[in-house]
């Protein structure tokens, strides 16, 4: 499909995406006239195809993970490839299954039990059987604890215990009782005593954290400095007073986070609809873990994912062993977290990738308290997913993110086009799943989180969401920055979106960006390359920062490591029978 094809199907994808509407909207595009970049040749995306041509509702092959994938375009590709791949009708090979990743050749990975340590299971897929999704579960840092933003880029792990006591430190090193907390018009939070008298708590003082745009090409490596020391996150605790969270760390000293978060976010669309989500993991990644044994696997360990065929193959034969063929072991690991909302939230459920699920339902009756009362059975349709997989030399794992096109507005980007820079300024209007018509913020402030199986808020509501890194990278203030980047993930779009079939629900969905380190190595602020603010607007939704400028945060904020552990899931998982 030329150009202008690819014109004709986004005006199909929006009109689609609106049967049913109230009102006109528009929808997220992708620019059709990239300069440059990272096209992948028609060629290619038809190899992705099992039949050898793009076709509708086709099955995909998983890209060959055990090849060495060259920067930038490499990267992109792959991703591209794998969201196909894992959202392809599920051939009978694969057990069945109406997608590839809920055949049983994946496996749903369990909520924490109450075990000590919490455990984790891996629940085999049936095709026929509904899923079980959960709400949304909090961001949990690179220690398994909730985790929020600071307004410097820093990620707040939240310790389990609150603070003792409603007392604060000041900045001349007293501590005295603290009475009441106001939140000034600009966001910012007042401290005040009992009489009244406005106190100057001692604060933790953060530098913004600063990710180097780099630009790799196989011949020419960008020179990197790398950082010294890499702080993953921050360890703190929270006080609660006028239903305000006041977060410390464990010197006393508050913490500037951005206005409006909590340690368990909950997300709401703009219809009172809750977001759910799921993690899943290939056979591949759950027989790498069943080797290790029953234990918990320490968050010291030097263990790594499967990277080349070699390291495939040796799992491969373990599963033999247990009676069990790995489907594709040139995917190697792969994990994937998905976000979904029921199918009567949105206009045209048909546009929308569907699944049955089992999910937890409330009494809403108390508007700032809902109370869970059950569980019911329905369809639910796809809004967000990660793609996350080890590849040749990556243990860190390359992380993916794609989101649908009728979820949220983009702040305002820029890239080269045929005709030069352009920039791409914001526009709210339209009916958003997650965002009011024309709003103009406030954005990605939390209404609502999650105590427990309990959803709070003073009352709870949607939050209006915007997409503030809208492909992955920080443009510092500056939206022509990034221009360069989100020119190479448009144009990766762009071409994949043109060859595939109109009807195909997957050209509904297109990719945010992809990012990984340099080598492989472990993660630090200099090393993250790709598109190295990387946040889904339905998964980050309050870790994104609020506008394209904020430090934001990437995926190895809290995935800061390249061995085995990076995937929060792994350590906790029991082994498979």
């Amino acid at each position: 499909m030329n150009l202008s094809g690819l014109k004709t199907q986004i005006v199909f994808c929006i009109a689609t995406l609106l049967l049913g509407a109230a009102a006109p909207a528009v929808a997220q595009t992708v620019p059709t006239d990239a300069a440059g970049g990272c096209p992948i040749p028609a060629a290619t995306v038809a190899a992705f195809f099992e039949s050898g041509h793009p076709s509708l509702n086709g099955v995909v092959k998983p890209a060959d993970s055990t090849q060495v994938l060259l920067p930038n375009c490499g990267f992109f590709q792959w991703t591209e490839q794998m969201f196909l791949w894992l959202t392809s009708p599920a051939p009978s090979r694969y057990g069945g299954g109406s997608r590839i990743m809920f055949s049983p050749s994946f496996y749903t990975v369990s909520p924490e039990d109450s075990s000590t340590p919490p455990r984790r299971t891996f629940v085999a897929n049936t095709p026929g059987r509904p899923l079980i999704m959960n709400l949304r579960a909090t961001e949990l840092g690179p220690h398994g604890l909730p985790a929020l933003l600071s307004r410097s880029g820093h990620v707040i792990e939240v310790e389990r215990q609150p603070a003792p006591r409603p007392v604060i430190r000041l900045q001349n090193g007293t501590t005295v009782p603290l009475a009441k907390v106001e939140r000034a018009p600009g966001g910012e939070l007042r401290f005040l005593d009992a009489k009244g008298k406005v106190l100057e708590p001692a604060k933790l003082l953060l530098p913004k954290i600063e990710r180097p745009i780099v630009m790799l090409t196989p011949d020419h490596p960008a020179p990197v400095v790398e950082a010294k020391e890499f702080q993953q996150a921050i360890r703190a605790r929270k006080l609660t007073i006028d239903h305000i969270p006041i977060f410390f760390d464990l010197a006393g000293n508050v913490i500037d986070v951005e206005p409006g978060q909590a340690d368990g976010g909950v997300l709401i669309s703009q219809n009172g609809s809750l977001i759910y989500y799921i993690t899943l993991v290939n056979d591949l990644y759950a027989y790498h873990r069943t080797m290790q044994g029953p234990a918990v696997i320490p968050s010291s360990t030097n263990l790594t994912f499967p990277m080349t065929m070699a390291d495939a193959n040796t799992v491969k034969t373990f599963a033999a062993g247990k009676g069990h063929t790995i489907t594709d072991p040139q995917a190697l690991a792969i994990e994937s977290k998905s976000s979904w909302v029921e199918a009567s939230a949105v206009a045209n459920a048909n546009d929308y990738i569907t699944v049955d699920a089992t999910i937890p339902t409330y009494n809403k009756s108390n508007p700032n308290s809902w109370v869970p009362n059950g569980q019911k059975t329905v369809k639910l349709v796809m809004v967000g997913l990660h793609v996350v997989g080890s590849t040749n030399g990556h243990g860190e794992m390359v992380w993916g993110s794609f989101e649908h096109l009728g979820n949220a507005p983009d702040e305002t980007y820029a890239y080269n086009s045929t005709s030069g820079q352009k920039t791409v300024a914001r526009n709210t209007t339209g009916s958003w799943l997650f965002t009011p018509s024309g709003s103009s913020g406030p954005f990605n402030l939390m209404n609502a989180s999650a105590s427990g199986n309990t959803i709070a808020g003073s009352p709870i509501g949607a939050t209006a969401v915007i997409r503030a890194k809208p492909w992955g990278s920080n443009d510092g203030g500056n939206p022509a920055n990034a221009a360069a980047l989100n020119t190479q993930v448009i144009s990766a779009n762009a071409s994949v979106l043109s060859q595939l079939d109109p009807a195909d629900v997957r050209a509904k969905y297109f990719q945010l960006g992809t990012t990984w380190t340099i080598g492989g190595a472990a993660p630090n602020p200099s090393n993250q390359v790709g598109t190295n603010h990387l946040a889904n607007a339905t998964i980050e939704t309050f870790m994104q920062g609020q506008t394209t400028s904020d430090a934001g945060s990437n995926c190895f904020s809290c995935h800061g490591t390249n061995k085995v552990v990076v995937s929060h899931v792994y350590s906790a998982l029991k082994p498979l029978p």
